[in-house]
């Protein structure tokens, strides 16, 4: 469904009270209704699986059978289908065929222009070793196809740099710094997760991060200040907090510091940076370098983050020789 591209139908349907006589807005409703995905519970994902959430207990499953009556039905439906989705990929710690970038960026490369356009809501799970540096999310939003309206990027209780030994949670900033939204994104929502006991720790980091301003690339142009669509900023917007119980054990091992119960409860705070039209100040700007010509500092237990860096370096300065030439 999403590699085909879509012709305008040649019959649109005056026999039909579906096009005829209902209008566009009912037939929405319609279509949102018929097409709603729900999870699978026949595949649920494994309760101490890492990827195991409220609202991620299995696979979405949904009908397609009201997409395949007709080319009209189609070219309304997918538009509706797409924009009420939340498409959702791990880096790293996820289900199969959804986990790593070359998944997510092969999805999105097969994406037709139309498909592209109506994707509006992405999420990402993400270790910290993936997300911290810079480079992978920075080359993810170089992805022509990649234009969503709303990103949730979610960091798991097992994200943390060595959760597995209880250590105080950190995280570097360099994410932030070299953040450059793709075209056409106005809202951002970040979701930090952790034990309850823990929330003290994980705050320190979510008000820090709530100051930064996150520049927005003008399609077609460079990174620069003066070619922005404008920067999200998430100056006063409220925090939101919630709270669930899982399994102790994660990934089938119980560790220590869970304590002897059964189950431990997980505090959630969502942080939202919404679009502002306008350019950053040259104070704001200074340090946003590409981070595929930054110095990178190996961290503990990641030697391959350096080969990662110049891998993804080179495969973005590819993308960008091939699309001068064409």
């Amino acid at each position: 469904m999403m590699s085909s591209p879509i012709s305008l139908p040649s019959n649109f349907q005056p026999q039909s009270p579906l096009f005829d006589v209902l209008p566009g807005e009912i037939r929405n409703n319609i279509f949102e209704l018929a097409l709603m995905q729900y999870e699978d519970d026949a595949a649920a994902y494994p309760e101490d699986s890492y990827w195991y959430r409220p609202g991620f207990s299995g696979p979405l499953k949904g009908s397609s059978a009201l997409l395949r009556t007709c080319r009209l039905a189609y070219a309304e439906g997918q538009k509706v289908f797409l924009r009420e989705l939340e498409y959702a990929f791990w880096f790293n710690r996820g289900p199969s065929g959804r986990t790593c970038t070359p998944a997510c960026e092969r999805f999105f490369r097969d994406l037709t222009p139309q498909a592209a356009q109506s994707l509006q809501k992405v999420r990402f799970f993400t270790q910290m070793f993936w997300l911290e540096d810079g480079p992978q999310l920075f080359y993810l939003f170089s992805v022509p196809q990649f234009r969503p309206t709303q990103l949730t990027i979610t960091i798991r209780y097992s994200d943390w740099w060595f959760w597995e030994d209880n250590e105080p949670l950190r995280m570097n900033e360099g994410w932030l710094r070299y953040f450059e939204g793709n075209p056409g994104l106005r809202v951002l929502k970040v979701e930090y997760e952790t034990l309850s006991w823990k929330k003290a720790e994980m705050m320190r980091i979510v008000e820090r991060n709530k100051k930064w301003k996150l520049p927005v690339r003008r399609e077609g142009e460079m990174f620069q200040a003066n070619k922005l669509e404008g920067y999200l900023s998430a100056e006063n917007t409220a925090l939101e907090e919630w709270k669930w119980k899982g399994t102790s054990k994660l990934g089938g091992e119980t560790w220590s510091h869970h304590g002897t119960g059964d189950k431990v409860e997980y505090i959630v705070v969502t942080d939202t940076w919404k679009f502002v039209e306008g350019v950053l100040s040259d104070k704001e700007m200074e340090g946003r370098l590409d981070p595929t010509m930054s110095v990178w500092k190996p961290r503990r237990g990641k030697a391959s983050t350096r080969r990662n860096v110049d891998v993804w370096g080179a495969r973005l300065r590819e993308r960008r020789t091939t699309n001068d030439s064409a």
